[in-house]
């Protein structure tokens, strides 16, 4: 199980939660998961919203350690 939190400007105005969810566990590290994420919106927001300039984003992520004990 993956903990995470993402501090992000305009990615939900393109992205869904599970799209997010999806590039975040995907990726090996904090920094492609975010440059991914970053990257996925741009295009998103341009195909989207075809004739107004992309707007300004940006995506921090920080992944927690979670300890898991068995029985």
């Amino acid at each position: 199980m993956h903990l995470f939190s993402i501090l992000a400007k305009t990615i939900w105005d393109v992205l869904s939660n599970k799209e997010v969810i999806d590039i975040i566990e995907s990726a090996l590290a904090c920094s492609s998961a975010a440059r991914t994420l970053l990257q996925t919106a741009v295009r998103a927001w341009r195909y989207k919203y075809l004739t107004s300039k992309a707007d300004d984003c940006a995506v921090v992520i920080i992944r927690f350690s979670v300890a898991t004990h068995e029985l």
